[in-house]
C-alpha cells in the first residue's frame, strides 16, 4: 500500500507540472505564429546590426513581450541581441570580446 500511495502522490505532483509545460509550449507556438516579425527577419536584423553570423536563436517572453534572442559570432566577438517579435526593434544588445 505504501508503494501505491507514493506513486499516487508523485502523479499528483508531476501531472499538473506536465500540463503547465504543455500549456507554455502552446502559448509559445501561438505567439510565434502570430508574431509580425519572422525568425528569418530577426536573424537578418541581428546579422545586419553586428556584422556577424547568427549561430543561435531562442524565442521567449520577458516582461510580457515576445522576442527573439539571437546570438551572433565573428572572430573575437560574441553578440547577444533581443529583438521584439512584433516590432522588429532591437530591445537589448550585449557584446563580449574574446582575448
Amino acid at each position: 500500500m505504501k508503494i501505491t500511495s507514493s506513486l499516487l502522490f508523485s502523479l499528483f505532483i508531476i501531472v499538473p507540472g506536465m500540463a503547465a509545460a504543455q500549456s507554455n509550449h502552446q502559448q509559445e507556438a501561438q505567439a510565434i505564429n502570430e508574431a509580425k516579425v519572422t525568425l528569418a527577419q530577426a536573424v537578418q536584423t541581428a546579422e545586419s546590426e553586428t556584422g556577424a553570423k547568427a549561430v543561435e536563436v531562442d524565442f521567449d517572453r520577458e516582461n510580457n513581450v515576445w522576442s527573439y534572442e539571437v546570438t551572433t559570432l565573428k572572430p573575437g566577438t560574441k553578440y547577444e541581441l533581443v529583438i521584439d517579435a512584433n516590432t522588429g526593434k532591437v530591445i537589448s544588445r550585449k557584446e563580449e570580446q574574446k582575448q
